[in-house]
């Protein structure tokens, strides 16, 4: 039960449908926050109390903003295999850009005066590509409280369901990887840095 000194605190999560999506949901309602699930389509994911579902373009400022107005952070799984977006080539398209996602952020978070970031990524294997270079050279010249997440992508296949009645070993690696994401949203240790998180 949560104390009742204790804030709920209320989170946006763009890319929620992946297997670390889904950990970072069930960790969110473990905790007793709000979750914000920033979708294209709402009929793409069951509702269940404390978990909003809204419609969001992670690549148009106007509907980020729009969509996270009022929200205590942001967190953007960028390696979820189905990113909101209303433009059909990125939907077409597995390999998102992370140059104009990180932009659309910048954009839109300040207009709304929300403040936190986590961008989540398997930042090694993305080392190199031009446009994730760019992202991350814009991203640190940004005064946002922002901080990159380096995670291994954990596969498809994982529901919130999935994450929160199933035991077995690659669940309690979600599970393990989500904690310690939303151990650094509640409380940020690492604000313009890049974490690694490992299995």
């Amino acid at each position: 039960m949560r104390n009742l000194e204790t804030p709920v605190l209320k989170f946006a999560v763009y890319g929620a449908h992946s297997s670390l999506g889904s950990g970072v949901l069930c960790e969110l309602l473990a905790r007793q926050h709000e979750a914000v699930v920033l979708l294209d389509d709402l009929n793409s994911m069951s509702a269940r109390p404390g978990l909003r579902q809204k419609l969001g373009d992670l690549y148009d400022p106007t509907s980020v903003a729009e969509s996270v107005a009022g929200l205590d952070g942001v967190i953007c799984l960028f390696d979820s295999p189905k990113l909101p977006t209303a433009a059909d080539e990125y939907r077409q398209d597995s390999r998102h850009d992370l140059y104009a996602a990180v932009d659309s952020l910048l954009v839109g978070l300040p207009r709304v005066q929300v403040r936190r970031l986590l961008l989540v990524a398997d930042f090694p294997a993305l080392e190199g590509e031009p446009d994730v270079q760019a992202a991350l050279q814009r991203l640190a010249s940004h005064p946002l409280d922002w901080t990159l997440v380096s995670a291994p992508p954990q596969g498809k296949g994982l529901d919130l369901e999935d994450v929160m009645t199933v035991s077995s070993e690659a669940i309690r690696t979600v599970r393990r990887l989500a904690a310690a994401i939303v151990d650094e949203l509640e409380r940020p240790q690492h604000r313009h840095e890049r974490i690694d998180l490992h299995l």
